[in-house]
């Protein structure tokens, strides 16, 4: 009997391989060699399922951005009260955990190649258009008055500016940085209501 293969798995596997490679390395160190040797297998798997390196670096800036997505999500649909849940939803797209700091490192180094390269550079604007909407509805129920896409720039701005010091100094005074500055703009939009 032939032996079942979850080639889903596989590419997921595969993917995650490359984001250890890309975050320990940057993307000039990503290659089919040392993503094979991080996910134990041969170079003949990674061509099985991804054409080039190009193709595999491409599924692994869309998985990352997937990763997070899925996360956002779910603190969007909490049960939490408003203010908490924006706070949530903005902190799993923040470099908290070491998880989240390893996303950071993979978007980190994609965004050192898009700013010269337009597919990753409308690639990375695809993904942050889509994040920054998704806080519209959250600073809308937090704060009705406000000018919400206004206020999800700015947020996400904060994210970005001060998600990259922790990410590139992975710290607890950053860390504590980012909830801290996050917590306080959340709690001046709830007054503002």
């Amino acid at each position: 009997m032939p032996k079942l293969i979850d080639h889903d798995l596989r590419r997921r596997e595969l993917v995650e391989a490359s984001w250890q490679v890309i975050a320990d390395e940057g993307l000039e160190g990503v290659t089919m060699r040392k993503v094979a040797a991080a996910a134990r297998c041969t170079t003949g798997r990674i061509t099985h399922y991804f054409e080039n390196r190009e193709e595999l670096l491409l599924a692994a800036l869309r998985a990352v951005y997937s990763a997070a997505e899925e996360r956002l999500v779910a603190a969007a649909k909490s049960d939490l009260p408003p203010a908490e849940k924006l706070l949530l939803h903005l902190e799993e797209a923040s470099p908290l955990d070491k998880r989240r700091l390893r996303e950071w490192k993979v978007w980190i180094a994609f965004w050192a190649v898009a700013a010269s390269t337009p597919e990753l550079a409308a690639e990375n604007d695809r993904s942050h258009l889509v994040w920054r909407k998704s806080l519209v509805p959250l600073i809308e129920e937090l704060a009705p008055g406000v000018d919400a896409a206004m206020e999800a720039d700015l947020l996400s701005g904060i994210v970005d500016g001060l998600g990259l010091q922790a990410a590139v100094n992975f710290t607890p005074a950053n860390r504590a940085r980012v909830r801290d500055t996050l917590a306080t703009h959340i709690a001046g939009l709830e007054r503002r209501n």
